[in-house]
């Protein structure tokens, strides 16, 4: 059974107005959350992921947490990244 977390930073257009905002949608197998309340979009991979990590989002904070417990590796963007490529980002 997979169940590979994804981060995937994310620029939200409203509709008609076209206002952007900027944020992440993180996702599983099993369920889904959004943030669409960045200043603006990190420039890279760990920027996303410490932004990420940061977020008050319940069930981001969920997902985050077990991939912390469980030593997971995760998606950001297209790019799969180990746990041990991550792992100092992630506080006890």
């Amino acid at each position: 059974m997979s169940n590979r977390l994804y981060i995937q930073p994310t620029i939200f257009e409203d509709y008609p107005s076209g206002t952007k905002t900027y944020g992440v949608r993180v996702f599983d197998d099993y369920t889904q959350a959004y943030v669409n309340t960045w200043r603006k979009m990190p420039k890279d991979d760990m920027a996303v992921l410490l932004e990420t990590l940061e977020c008050s989002d319940q069930t981001i904070c969920d997902l985050m947490s077990d991939i912390q417990e469980r030593h997971r590796g995760l998606y950001i963007g297209s790019r799969w990244y180990q746990w041990d490529e991550i792992e100092e980002y992630f506080k006890e």
